[in-house]
């Protein structure tokens, strides 16, 4: 039998300590991440538990996602909230700078549309493109946190319930005039 040489014997050890070492890395990254995992799962029901439907905060992609606590974080994308307040103000200073624009404009008439509840920003281009079809719409503002859209329409051209028809065909719901279930079927899911 032959003798193992001193040096083969050391390599050999240090191999095997690698090895277990390297094992036990592996081990302590896979606890870190199922940790990691456990703690985000916790922070996102304690922030789902602090939403409610009429907050001070709300999520500028997620508007349905609301709150009276400005630390928590959206729970579907981890955004910072941004101030109800400060959102409405912007929206009545646009709301006033529209008045202002088309006061004393004799065939147009200023148009509100309650909508129904919009549950992401990406439902706002499937309205813009619903009212770009009527060439009677000359401008508005869509303030989704509150689903008001704010609008001025050539009564020339068009009328209320014509965009109403419109906005409804896009699969929400615009004042009295309900969404037909097929449109509704059309949305992206975020959207329903």
């Amino acid at each position: 039998m032959k003798k193992l040489k001193p040096t083969a014997i050391l390599f050999m050890f240090l191999l095997i300590a690698f090895a277990a070492a390297g094992c036990g890395d592996k081990k302590s990254t896979q606890d870190d991440k199922k940790q990691s995992t456990e703690k985000d799962q916790t922070q996102n029901t304690q922030q789902t538990a602090n939403m409610v439907s009429d907050g001070k905060y709300f999520c500028p992609m997620h508007p349905t996602q609301q709150t009276d606590d400005p630390a928590v974080r959206c729970p579907i994308c981890k955004m910072k909230l941004n101030s109800k307040a400060d959102y409405n103000k912007k929206m009545s200073e646009e709301h006033e700078a529209l008045e202002k624009k088309y006061a004393g404009k004799n065939d147009l008439i200023h148009f509100e549309v309650k909508l129904s509840v919009i549950k992401s920003d990406e439902c706002e281009p499937l309205l813009e493109a619903a009212l770009s079809k009527d060439k009677g719409v000359i401008e508005y503002h869509i303030e989704i946190v509150n689903r008001i859209i704010h609008m001025y329409i050539d009564k020339t051209k068009t009328t209320k319930s014509n965009v109403e028809k419109l906005i409804s065909e896009a699969g929400f719901d615009a004042n009295d005039t309900k969404a037909t279930a097929e449109a509704v079927s059309k949305l992206p899911a975020e959207c329903k």
